[in-house]
């Protein structure tokens, strides 16, 4: 860290903006009670301004003094990097905290430290983390399978212990010391999305100027596009977010995630020290919306794409009706001049001139006369059972299964559904599905990026079929 370094990063850093600025106090305070109390990551302009005019009520009833309206607070927080403000599937504008807010927060609450620091937990799991580290780092297969021994014996110690009624069970002490732990894990994870769905974001912004303002042709924007989203998602940013993605969209470990959640929230120790500004109790839901914030964020680059090339597009189309018009404007203003023998109208013999006047009359067509002989029925020889075996897809009835599924469930994968609700009607129903979902984008979710397999099967045959279809989440 040298000088220049640090000037230059107190100097310029939106965090440290933040919190040296002069209404840190109520921009700290606002901002984490609006999103980590509510344990809420994007607020709507109109309730937002809501809760600051109630917050800056309360505080001016000492001696502060903040006269502006709360309008212009944001506003003038937007422009500072505090806050991001975006439109989406509506005309009311949407808040969110940016990266540097989050860092601002999570150094704020650090701050304030808990009643003691859970040393013994931080360095077990700090140990396991180096014997794992070390071991399958070195793929030595002997240390590892001497390790798992060792484990193995330990693991049949203990459970004969249990079994004959010993079994070491945390005091309030250790609970607490786990349940920090845990806790501060979350509220970095939910903070680093931030940072990964900014990332995301800077590409996608750099990429619409470089198409705003270059000239190379439709097919080098292509090759750079494509370039772009290899690399990102090649990098180890990259690769962690779409494990991450997959691990969390597993319906299984989504309810053993919710579960677990559940059992820790019922410890009468951990509902004592819970915080008021933090619980993991939304946890779960909060990463899936940042996870899915952050995968349509990497998406919007293929549709800035398609703005693109229809820009392109529609302006070379304008160039060409132009030179048009212009052509036969001149035409129109030399109509004694023979242009079909003009030898600067020909380029390689590629184009030729058809006016209008060249063109031959109108010919009516010739009437055909039937003879007056009798029609004898003839006899087919085609196979018409084909048409009376048609079937219909009833979406109604699709959509009134997905409803079945999601009764006791917020969210179920494509490829769990039908393990409940078996494809009876072949590639024809598994479309229809993914329509439903196409069309019903603001509750469900597609990842075009990720694929499963359906299983099929041919009635009459009796073959079994396996169909790619993109990731489809039925959501509530």
């Amino acid at each position: 860290m040298t000088f220049d370094k640090i000037y230059q990063l107190l100097k310029a850093n939106t965090t440290v903006k933040l919190i040296t600025a002069v209404n840190a106090p109520l921009i700290i305070s606002f901002l984490s009670k609006s999103y980590k109390q509510n344990n809420l990551i994007t607020i709507s302009e109109k309730d937002l301004t809501t809760l600051l005019s109630d917050h800056l009520y309360i505080i001016n009833q000492g001696e502060n003094n903040y006269s502006r309206q709360p309008k212009e607070y944001l506003t003038d927080w937007t422009n500072s990097g505090f806050l991001r403000k975006y439109f989406q599937n509506t005309d009311e504008p949407i808040y969110e905290l940016t990266p540097a807010t989050e860092n601002a927060l999570k150094w704020i609450d650090d701050l304030d430290k808990p009643e003691f620091v859970g040393t013994e937990s931080r360095l077990k799991s700090l140990f396991e983390k180096l014997k794992e580290l070390s071991s399958k780092a070195k793929g030595d297969f002997e240390t590892r399978i001497q390790e798992l021994e060792v484990k193995k014996k330990n693991i049949e110690q203990e459970i004969e212990n249990v079994k004959h009624g010993k079994m070491d069970v945390l005091d309030d002490r250790q609970i607490k010391e786990h349940y920090f732990l845990i806790e501060e894990t979350a509220k970095y994870l939910l903070a680093d999305f931030r940072q990964v769905e900014q990332n995301f974001r800077d590409l996608d912004r750099n990429f619409r100027k470089k198409i705003i303002t270059t000239s190379q042709t439709k097919g080098k924007v292509l090759e750079e596009l494509f370039q772009q989203q290899d690399f990102l998602l090649e990098t180890d940013q990259g690769k962690s977010f779409i494990a991450f993605w997959e691990f969390l969209l597993s319906q299984s470990k989504q309810d053993e995630f919710e579960k677990l959640i559940e059992e820790v929230l019922s410890i009468p120790v951990v509902q004592q020290i819970q915080k008021e500004n933090f619980s993991i109790d939304n946890i779960r839901n909060n990463l899936v919306d940042a996870g899915d914030k952050t995968n349509k964020t990497t998406n919007s680059l293929l549709e800035q794409l398609r703005k693109y090339l229809e820009h392109k597009s529609f302006f070379e189309n304008k160039r060409i009706h132009d030179n048009i018009t212009e052509v036969l404007k001149i035409i129109s203003e030399n109509a004694e001049m023979d242009f079909s023998k003009l030898f600067l109208l020909e380029l390689d013999k590629t184009i030729d001139i058809d006016l209008i006047v060249d063109r031959p009359l109108f010919n009516p067509p010739q009437k055909v006369k039937f003879s007056n002989s009798n029609l004898e029925e003839g006899k087919s020889t085609s196979n018409n059972d084909l048409l009376f075996e048609q079937f219909e897809i009833d979406i109604a009835e699709l959509k009134d299964k997905i409803k079945t599924a999601l009764k006791h469930k917020s969210q179920v994968s494509f490829s769990d559904f039908v393990k409940e609700f078996e494809i009876e009607k072949g590639v024809a129903e598994v479309v229809a599905y993914v329509e439903i979902a196409s069309k019903e984008k603001s509750r469900h979710i597609i990842d075009e990026s990720l694929h499963n397999l359906i299983d099929i099967k041919n009635s009459k045959t009796n073959k079994n079929f396996k169909v790619k279809v993109p990731q489809i989440i039925f959501c509530r």
